[in-house]
């Protein structure tokens, strides 16, 4: 992938070996940035914001979560939540032993959702966490009676594939992000049931805890989003106490970072993270 070194695999606190790619930053670096995928995606396919980020002085270091991309472990699964959250703090250790200086982190979608709760946990010493469409909550609600079915599988059957059924062309209204995802071996359509009941909680426990977060935050939320809530998603952005610069793009759908008009998040990321970096 353009934007990115070779993968390679880094060894996690419980001994897992997950998949990671890096774009180093052009000169000398003026921060370090640790992106996190959405479900079902992975990290190979934001390698144009990776360079794009590492074009301005960010190192960038991009994470297959567990169970996606080239990461190991049954598609779409998890035990815990908790692991999602303890990748990011080792990621994190080894990123601030090779690049020293300012962090942030990136996370989209579901890693959106990864990301915050990571603010509310762990955030150490951040200089700020730019998400784009967070999974706070889905765009269409699901029926009680699924959420109870899979409630119940969770604990019968905790690893087996569900479709999501999530409709590609719903990513970005650029056909071609749908068929290339559709093509791509490593995007795919399947969460757990011990998964999404986790994901249940962490959204949950968002809300409860959403006072602890307290570093600068970019919001780019997609005006048309027909996966997740951008409802949702900018009531909790509105209702945080931290320093936030809100952003919603009328027009676009989920991926705002795979849209024709990417560029003007581009611009939009770009001013605040002048901004917020001299303070780092």
């Amino acid at each position: 992938m353009a934007g990115y070194a070779d993968v390679e695999f880094w060894t996690a606190a419980d001994g897992a070996r997950l998949a990671l790619r890096r774009a180093p930053a052009e000169g000398t670096p003026r921060a370090a940035l640790v992106l996190v995928h959405g479900f079902g995606d992975h990290s190979g396919r934001y390698a144009h914001v990776a360079r794009w980020l590492a074009e301005r002085g960010s190192a960038v270091y991009a994470l297959d979560q567990r169970g996606h991309g080239r990461s190991p472990g049954p598609r779409g699964h998890v035990a815990r939540f908790a692991q999602y959250l303890s990748d990011v703090v080792a990621l994190r250790k080894l990123v601030a032993a090779e690049a020293p200086g300012p962090q942030l982190l990136l996370g989209h979608s579901f890693g959106g959702l990864v990301v915050l709760r990571f603010l509310e946990t762990a955030p150490g010493a951040l200089a700020g966490a730019i998400i784009t469409s967070p999974f706070v909550a889905v765009a269409m609600p699901v029926p009680g009676w699924k959420v109870a079915l899979v409630r119940a599988l969770a604990d019968l059957l905790p690893a087996a594939p569900l479709r999501m059924g999530v409709n590609l062309a719903h990513l970005s209204t650029d056909p071609a992000v749908a068929r290339d995802a559709e093509r791509d071996p490593l995007h795919h359509d399947v969460m757990s049931p011990r998964a999404y009941f986790e994901s249940l909680e962490a959204q949950r426990a968002l809300a409860v805890e959403s006072g602890r977060i307290a570093v600068p935050i970019f919001f780019g939320l997609a005006g048309d989003d027909r996966i997740v809530s951008m409802t949702a998603a900018r009531a909790f952005a509105e209702s945080l106490l931290a320093d936030v610069t809100l952003k919603v793009y009328q027009g676009f759908f989920h991926e705002v970072l795979n849209e024709r008009e990417r560029e003007r998040v581009f611009r939009d990321v770009e001013s605040w993270l002048a901004r917020v970096l001299p303070a780092a």
